[in-house]
């Protein structure tokens, strides 16, 4: 059996001491933070759970959709590397839209990678798939709402082109576009004069600040701090779990927030992480697993190419 460090154990110990001293939270501490809030002009509101009955006369006939796409590589370093994508776009009803594709390092010359590719191809090529399939399903079925998976904002970052054409056939359609996001990384409550005191810690995430804030149903809302670029963004609790998520939609549908939101409420489990289960269901349908791209490559890469570019040296550990 493995003899754990003592030193190591006493660092771990200091850390999480540390850690205690200038993030821990008292139930005082968080209702100080909401107060905060409504200082800052938020608002905070109760999110009502569709009925069924509801849920149907607001789709009107039309569908419920999400998208979202996975990327997995071979073990390895750049440029020895072989990227496999899948992006999935499905309705409730079943109906689907799917794209592929593959890239290595490899095949591109630092010369026509610096030219012609964007700053991380990666996630330019994951959004663009993932965008193309959005675009198609659209076209192709009568949608009332499309689920994205993350925030929208990194669309217009990552694939812009792909991402002008999806808004502007949404607005055009009526189509809900909503992204949702699990992991809220913006530090923006900080911005705001409550919260000035909150600066001298070393991260000041959104999401700390608000952990254990919001009750189980509720979501805020600060147009100060979440219009951006054309977007509006709302934070929610939907579960038990403490931890807020988010969404952000289109500015020209901003005035069906609390619509979406009730939607988003309605499609996740009470004691779940906050997701709705049909970006979940999709999530699962379309991620390429360690064992999928090891068993493709094995397929159909040549075994010599395989051992030369795509094989580490460290899978011959005798340990």
């Amino acid at each position: 059996m493995l003899e754990i460090n003592h030193g190591l154990v006493e660092k771990l110990k200091k850390m999480n001491e540390n850690l205690l001293t200038i993030y821990q939270k008292t139930p005082s501490d968080n209702l100080i933070i909401r107060q905060k809030l409504q200082l800052s002009n938020a608002e905070i509101r109760h999110i009502p759970r569709f009925s069924t009955k509801a849920l149907s006369d607001w789709l009107k006939g039309r569908e419920l959709a999400a998208v979202d796409g996975s990327v997995n590589q071979t073990k390895g370093e750049a440029p020895h590397i072989l990227y496999l994508f899948q992006a999935l776009a499905k309705t409730t009803k079943g109906y689907q839209c799917q794209a592929t594709d593959i890239y290595s390092p490899l095949l591109h010359s630092k010369v026509e990678e610096d030219e012609s590719t964007p700053a991380n191809y990666r996630s330019h090529l994951l959004a663009k798939l993932e965008l193309e399939v959005a675009i198609q399903l659209l076209e192709e079925r009568p949608l009332a709402i499309l689920l994205m998976d993350g925030a929208l904002y990194h669309y217009r970052i990552d694939a812009p082109d792909e991402w002008e054409m999806l808004r502007k056939k949404a607005i055009e359609k009526d189509v809900l576009l909503v992204g949702v996001s699990e992991e809220i990384t913006t530090e923006n409550l900080v911005k705001l004069e409550p919260f000035l005191l909150f600066e001298k810690q070393p991260h000041t995430y959104d999401r700390d600040l608000l952990f254990g804030v919001l009750e189980q149903e509720e979501m805020v809302f600060i147009e100060k701090i979440q219009s951006k670029a054309g977007l509006q963004s709302v934070w929610m609790r939907l579960t038990s779990d403490p931890a807020i998520t988010g969404f952000d939609v289109l500015e020209e549908q901003a005035s069906f927030k609390d619509e979406i939101a009730s939607l988003l409420l309605t499609l996740t489990p009470r004691d779940g992480r906050g997701i709705p289960l049909w970006l979940d269901h999709i999530d699962r349908e379309v991620r390429v697993t360690d064992k999928l791209v090891e068993a493709l490559v094995e397929q159909y890469i040549d075994p010599d190419i395989r051992k030369k570019f795509f094989e580490k040296k460290r899978v011959s550990r005798p340990y």
